[in-house]
């Protein structure tokens, strides 16, 4: 997988790694993973970054042993297939109009632990089909073959969508994009999800201005490893006592 989105698999000690690691931490704090399973990814408008951050916080879990799966719900404009390099031929709309079981659709990647069911062929009616029945006796068959899934979600400003899936799932993280997103917009985004009944977890911040961070974090690491190289070389040079 090459694609230049997925960092926390391409650049393992990248800063914005670290940051999806301190992400999938603080989720653990509610349970993420244990009692809480089935995590939706929404954001207020377009651009915020959902499918990024859908896609990333997949591999870091799974990259603790876990088993995963990244739903892609947005069944309008689908990104997981693109992040993930993976066709797109069958997915969630063939499970949801009863055509395909769960385990003839879902897909393994090249990363242990992780799957993805893609949102599969085009539907004429996205938010009927994921207000279905179908959907929630889905997300709980998943819960049986996943430690967590992460459900990608369209914009809850344009769409419905992301409402009716709040109902189904265990919680909801915010997806919020500096410098894109309006204080109003997160806050329409807030009380939509709270009219829904939605679990809220928190807010994940994506595209923050993070420069000064990340020179302060690389500079710290390469300096330690210059003195852990140092030290090495003079252990190598010190006389042997006998």
């Amino acid at each position: 997988m090459s694609s230049f989105e997925l960092v926390t698999y391409n650049q393992p000690r990248a800063f914005i790694t670290e940051s999806f690691r301190t992400l999938r931490a603080n989720l653990q704090f509610f349970e993420v993973g244990d009692s809480l399973k089935a995590i939706l990814l929404a954001g207020g408008g377009f651009g915020e970054g959902t499918s990024f951050m859908t896609a990333n916080l997949g591999v870091v879990f799974a990259q603790t042993g876990q088993k995963v799966i990244v739903v892609d719900c947005d069944l309008r404009k689908p990104q997981q297939h693109l992040i993930f390099n993976v066709d797109n031929n069958s997915g969630l709309t063939n499970i949801l109009l009863e055509f395909k079981e769960p385990e003839d659709v879902i897909k393994d990647l090249p990363i242990a632990g992780l799957k993805i069911l893609t949102a599969g062929p085009p539907s004429a009616n996205p938010t009927e089909l994921l207000g279905k029945n179908k959907m929630r006796q889905l997300i709980a068959s998943l819960k049986e073959k996943a430690d967590v899934i992460l459900l990608d979600a369209p914009p809850l400003a344009v769409v419905a969508d992301a409402a009716v899936l709040s109902k189904a799932v265990d919680g909801v993280l915010m997806v919020v994009r500096a410098m894109v997103a309006s204080h109003d917009s997160v806050v329409r985004t807030k009380e939509m999800l709270t009219n829904a009944r939605a679990r809220i977890l928190g807010v994940a911040l994506n595209c923050a201005r993070m420069n000064e961070a990340v020179e302060n974090y690389q500079s710290h690491y390469a300096n330690k490893e210059k003195i852990i190289k140092k030290e090495t070389e003079i252990k190598k040079k010190a006389p042997v006592k006998k």
